[in-house]
């Protein structure tokens, strides 16, 4: 870990500087970078863009610097924003020594609040501690009932429930989840929604950059590639046959490449060689931002057939490019789409098929629910994630 003892650092009306810790170490070398990577990025970047006069930010990270996304911040604010490294502790017995070392690395920044971003509380740290939890999908699906019963995870949920001061949702439904089945009292519980930070849909559509490629026909389904169980993605190639005997230009785009194992793949191309439609799915792997934004301006409808999610943040991105979305009538889904696409009650293949074969058909509602998408996606923006969460800060600092 690189340390440097810093003098502790006063305004000019002589008060004690806030310091927060944000813990990042155990997401920063994600691969790929998902939601919860994002989430972190997206947050720092907002709270470097607010007043930070009464405070000082310690991100920890396992890697010796800040990732890409993040380097300029502590270039353009070295005072109010200072980076420090944890390297991971993989020796047996590391998981528990962390208490002590995480207590100590508390203690030696002076830190007044410590915002655990992923998992790891630092139950033994003398600062009040604040948690992020994006859901409770462990418990809510038999696969994950071995992770559920081990040890980290029942530590976790103790120090949610008995040590941690605040814990922070990403949505409604991870609200409930935590009220409804962790008893957590909703006083403790503060719902700060993700925001989109996909490139200005004005600037993008008036870019020369913007253009129609091979993957680009006249209809085009679009979904993330995903193949975790509840992600629900074969429910959706399920429907391609139907779809294709009405529409046989509709190509299915699956951009991403998430929870892929050699046996989920196997499963995911025999599927596809069965159904016949290897030809139809086209696989485009990552893709940056800008390509990714122009792949949901571009698509006829966005199809989200995901079981649950803690928050869903590829249907606020299609949401925010005028995309029509599909998505299941359940937990932050609903939450995030309301009114502004087809929500459905169960994503099996039967209601997918039909409520896509209604969009594909129908151009007018697809226009309507893509400019009700557009407006709805400006309720959620980065600004407003990091306000509320600096907000939460202040709270629990006084308290």
């Amino acid at each position: 870990m690189n340390i440097k003892q810093d003098q502790f650092q006063y305004d000019t009306n002589h008060q004690a500087i806030m310091r927060i810790g944000l813990d990042f170490s155990s997401l920063d070398q994600a691969t790929p970078k998902g939601g919860q990577y994002r989430y972190v990025v997206d947050l720092v970047r907002g709270l470097s863009e607010l007043n930070q006069d009464k405070f000082q930010f310690f991100l920890f990270g396992s890697n010796s610097e800040p990732v890409p996304e993040l380097q300029d911040i502590f270039l353009a604010y070295p005072e109010q924003w200072v980076y420090r490294q944890i390297k991971p502790w993989n020796f047996r017995g590391g998981y528990y020594l962390n208490y002590l070392r995480y207590a100590a690395i508390a203690y030696f920044y002076r830190l007044h609040l410590w915002h655990t971003l992923h998992s790891f509380i630092p139950l033994l740290a003398s600062c009040k501690i604040i948690i992020t939890e994006y859901d409770l999908m462990y418990e809510l699906f038999d696969e994950y009932q071995e992770a559920v019963c081990s040890r980290p995870y029942q530590i976790n949920k103790w120090g949610v429930q008995n040590r941690v001061d605040h814990v922070i949702t990403i949505s409604e439904s991870t609200t409930n989840d935590l009220e409804q089945r962790w008893e957590i009292p909703i006083e403790k519980i503060s719902t700060v929604q993700l925001g989109a930070n996909l490139p200005n849909l004005n600037a993008l559509v008036n870019s020369k950059t913007l253009k129609l490629e091979k993957e680009i026909v006249e209809l085009t389904l679009l979904s993330p590639f995903n193949l975790e169980p509840r992600k629900n993605l074969h429910s959706l190639l399920l429907v391609m046959p139907q779809l294709l005997t009405q529409y046989p230009s509709l190509r299915l785009i699956l951009f991403g490449r998430a929870a892929c194992t050699p046996e989920r793949e196997r499963e995911f191309n025999n599927l596809i060689s069965e159904l016949n439609i290897k030809d139809q799915v086209i696989c485009m792997g990552f893709v940056e931002d800008e390509r990714l934004a122009e792949l949901y301006y571009h698509c006829t409808v966005f199809v989200f057939p995901s079981l649950y999610e803690g928050f869903g943040l590829p249907i606020l991105e299609a949401m925010s490019m005028g995309a029509c979305v599909v998505a299941r009538n359940a937990a932050s889904m609903a939450e995030i789409v309301s009114n502004t696409g087809v929500l459905i009650e169960n994503c099996d293949p039967d209601e997918l098929t039909l409520a896509i074969s209604k969009l594909l058909e129908n151009e007018p509602m697809r226009r309507k629910l893509s400019e009700a998408a557009k407006e709805r996606a400006k309720d959620f923006s980065i600004q407003n994630m990091a306000s509320k969460t600096l907000k939460v800060y202040e709270e629990i600092l006084v308290k």
